[in-house]
């Protein structure tokens, strides 16, 4: 008897096998399926049994392969916007003139060689409205840029919002699964869910004793708790507002990661600076020609100005030139051989070194230049963190693939082998109930 019950044991634990390692082989090319093994265990009465069946990648495991996501996307998601920031300002040409400052040097170089006292300002007045319409043009591009940036940031808010949505729902679910093959199918969706959400937040995961997850940000701001979910809004000026019910908390960008962090990396980090460093050069460049133009470098000077800088409707600084016609440059004033002292002291005003903030001294031309040279360097750092985050994902994946992915030889030879082990034990089951059947029949 204890033969049979050996045998009869071990055909049961040997069908458990090949029809779990059989759903192992039917799910290998679906990449949200994590590969299942059954603990097996022995008995004291000689017997092995089949305990459960179980996920073979751990929460661990998964967590390393989402921080690996969420490290890749941040720094993926700056890339294109680092370039689009680099051409608006001229990119790495060291000849660009985005501002045409340049080419109003060139006028007023022109003129400064004028022989005789009649200096013409038409071409100085016109060099002078270029740089007036590239700049409010400079301003306006970097605006749309913020503005899309912003486009994208809400989008990808709501994407989130969608993706926790889910994951409150799943656990939810659960915890009313009827059986365990239902709630290992829930777990891999979950699992599926979280990979997408680590694209865009660097997620914290937590499992509770009854199996469902908690998700929370980096900086430990709730997402998910259970089967309720918090809503993400994308703020403006940068940042995020997390709200659940009544409560309402600002999330720093920087506790973020991932697409949402790399978009405010971005906005505050590159973008806001740029658009600071080009209103600092339109304000140093209006305040040099002004007092040029009216002779005065009083700190009191308050004269008509020569050019202005307000602000537009839409909050976006603004240059403007007051003069309505050239002949309000009065460039021959005090002509001497041609060379009229205001000319010259414009001239003098556009060449003249200049302390920008976080600058080393130099002209307005070569501010616009380090400018460019400063976003180029950081685009191609961005680029070099990229790749490497890149390579670390890749290695994360094979890692995590390895062990929780469907190998079709190992697969193959394990269904192999149980094939086997269920034969082996079914002859064993029938040779103990002929021997069974043998010894009644010599009882009766």
């Amino acid at each position: 008897m204890n033969m049979l019950n050996i045998a009869t044991q071990g055909v049961k634990t040997a069908q458990l096998l090949l029809d779990n390692e059989s759903l192992n082989i039917s799910q290998m090319g679906n990449s949200a399926y994590t590969r299942r093994n059954v603990r097996v265990t022995s008995r004291a009465d000689g017997t092995v049994q089949a305990q459960e069946v179980v996920r073979v990648a751990g929460l661990e495991q998964r967590r390393q392969l989402w921080r690996a996501v969420a490290g890749a996307s941040e720094l993926e998601v700056q890339k294109p916007h680092a370039d689009a920031l680099l051409t608006q300002l001229g990119g790495t040409d060291v000849a660009s003139d985005p501002l045409g400052l340049r080419d109003f040097v060139k006028a007023l170089d022109h003129e400064a060689q004028t022989v005789g006292g009649d200096v013409h300002a038409d071409e100085v007045f016109a060099a002078l409205g270029r740089v007036v319409e590239r700049t409010n043009l400079m301003f306006s591009a970097l605006e749309r840029m913020r503005e899309n940036v912003n486009m994208v940031r809400t989008g990808d808010a709501e994407k989130v919002n969608r993706l926790t949505a889910s994951l409150a729902d799943l656990n939810r679910l659960h915890r009313l699964a009827p059986d365990e093959a239902g709630r290992l199918a829930i777990e891999d969706q979950r699992d599926q869910a979280l990979g997408e959400l680590a694209t865009f937040i660097d997620v914290e995961v937590r499992e509770d004793g009854s199996g469902a997850y908690h998700v929370l940000t980096r900086s430990g701001h709730p997402l998910v708790l259970g089967n309720r979910a918090a809503q993400l809004e994308a703020l403006p000026a940068g940042g995020y507002a997390l709200v659940a019910g009544a409560s309402r908390v600002n999330v720093p960008a920087d506790g973020l990661g991932g697409r949402l962090g790399g978009h405010d990396r971005f906005l505050t980090r590159e973008l806001d600076q740029r658009a600071a460093d080009v209103t600092e050069v339109a304000r140093t460049l209006a305040e040099q020609l002004n007092r040029a133009h009216a002779d005065d470098s009083s700190s009191s000077f308050s004269g008509t100005p020569l050019l202005s800088l307000t602000t537009s409707p839409n909050g976006a600084p603004r240059l403007e030139r007051t003069l309505a016609t050239a002949q309000g440059l009065d460039l021959n004033a005090d002509s001497l051989h041609g060379n009229g002292k205001t000319l010259q002291r414009l001239k003098g005003a556009i060449n003249a070194p200049v302390s920008l903030p976080g600058r080393v001294s130099g002209t307005l031309v070569e501010a616009m230049s380090a400018l460019a040279a400063d976003t180029g360097r950081r685009a191609s750092e961005i680029e070099a963190g990229r790749e490497s985050a890149g390579a670390v994902l890749v290695s994360a994946r094979t890692q995590f693939q390895k062990q929780a992915g469907v190998d079709e030889t190992e697969s193959g030879g394990a269904l192999m082998s149980y094939m086997k082990l269920y034969r082996a034990n079914a002859r064993v089951a029938s040779v103990a109930n002929e021997l069974f059947d043998a010894t009644l029949a010599m009882v009766r």
